[in-house]
């Protein structure tokens, strides 16, 4: 079993990679939740103690999403930087969409005519008159996303690494301690099993010696 948990972070990281592809959405979803569910669900079983098990899911489930957020960052970063276009332009106008989360979108204003993206998915710190830099693939491979510097994506894929590195530490100590609780419940009982076969023949010597006298 603890062979299988690099995979399964594996499979986390490469859910992330794949995530921000167009047409790579489902087999981005059946990485994610088979590795995922390997992770936080089968390891953390293997402890014998629920407050324990529940504290190592939540010890997991934080960089099982940062090594996945952060790959997803990466990828679409380095698409757009290897094969992308950047256009300046100025913050139009700052839409605000109400649902179960407030979201903003940012209308973009180009000088000429362009076949950069007019309206990007932004945060409430852009404001109408800003000046910004846009990145767009002109094949569509990805989502079109205000221009970073040259090389971010080296920044978040290392993060992600390190969160990858972290989960499958995290996943190996998961499992090294459930086999090691688990053989000491068994060391345990058998203790309590001898004493009490112990105890039950000397009560029985006992018995047979008071009798023959």
């Amino acid at each position: 079993m603890a062979l299988l948990i690099p995979l399964a972070a594996l499979m986390v990281l490469a859910s992330g990679v794949l995530w921000p592809l167009r047409w790579m959405l489902v087999p981005s979803l059946v990485l994610g939740v088979a590795g995922g569910t390997w992770l936080i669900v089968v390891v953390p079983g293997l402890l014998p103690h629920g407050a324990l098990s529940r504290l190592m899911v939540t010890l997991l489930v934080v960089p099982a999403v940062a090594a996945a957020v952060l790959a997803a960052n990466a990828s679409q970063g380095f698409v757009l930087e290897l094969r992308g276009e950047v256009r300046s332009g100025v913050v139009a106008r700052v839409v605000e969409h109400h649902g179960k989360t407030t979201s903003y979108e940012c209308v973009i204003r180009y000088r000429g005519a362009t076949e950069a993206p007019g309206r990007l998915n932004c945060s409430n710190s852009y404001h109408v008159g800003d000046a910004v830099q846009v990145a767009w693939d002109p094949g569509g491979l990805v989502e079109p996303d205000f221009a970073e510097a040259k090389g971010t994506y080296r920044f978040f894929a290392t993060l992600a690494m390190v969160s990858e590195i972290a989960l499958v530490l995290l996943g190996e100590f998961t499992v090294v301690a459930g086999v090691t609780l688990h053989a000491a419940r068994r060391v345990a009982a058998a203790r309590r099993s001898a004493a009490s076969d112990g105890a039950g023949t000397a009560h029985a010597q006992t018995t047979v010696s008071c009798n023959t006298v």
